[in-house]
């Protein structure tokens, strides 16, 4: 009966060698359509910021590089709505209980309603180092030069209180968390000057 037993294990095992070895030894033609790391990321996040300006990919990683250019990104970000004139949603949308960032959005809303432009909208940005992580959380410092920024009216009169026609230099720093649910920093805190 052992014997029996031995033999069936045998032949069951032969049998299994034999259908996965036929499998591996028919020729395949390789797949050139596998999909690459990078596009398996891009793909699978949902894209982020304004059609015409969204947040760009190294912004998008958890490292302390991607926490700086999510920081470059979102100050980049208030130049151009300001100089498309377009509502400020996305500054919500990126960010997480800011109160500076509400504060610059309804800011933005009040320049729409009044019909002010801005003609010019000029910044810098310097990181003063890598980020710090700790956990979900990041912190950046950088410095930004405000100015010269320049908003005018309908009438195209300059706005003295929407404007700033000497440049000024202001340390500045964010706070950061990650995002799994959208694949993404967002900003949590915002000091500037």
């Amino acid at each position: 009966m052992r014997d029996l037993r031995g033999l069936r294990r045998t032949v069951v095992a032969a049998v299994l060698a034999t259908v996965v070895l036929s499998g591996c030894s028919e020729k395949q033609e390789a797949n050139e359509s596998l999909p690459t790391t990078a596009s398996l990321t891009t793909e699978s996040r949902p894209q982020l910021g304004p059609a015409d300006f969204p947040v760009p990919d190294e912004a998008r990683e958890r490292t302390p590089e991607g926490a700086v250019e999510f920081v470059r990104y979102y100050v980049a970000l208030t130049q151009h709505l300001a100089v498309t004139s377009t509502p400020p949603d996305p500054l919500l949308e990126l960010s997480d209980e800011c109160r500076t960032c509400v504060r610059v959005a309804q800011s933005f809303d009040s320049d729409l309603a009044a019909n002010y432009t801005y003609q010019e909208y000029e910044y810098e940005f310097e990181e003063y180092g890598p980020a710090l992580i700790h956990g979900d959380t990041a912190e950046v410092g950088f410095a930004y030069v405000q100015g010269p920024i320049i908003a005018v009216d309908s009438a195209g009169q300059v706005v003295p209180d929407r404007s700033a026609a000497t440049p000024t230099e202001l340390q500045s720093g964010a706070s950061l968390i990650w995002k799994d649910s959208i694949q993404s920093w967002v900003i949590t805190g915002l000091t500037v000057g």
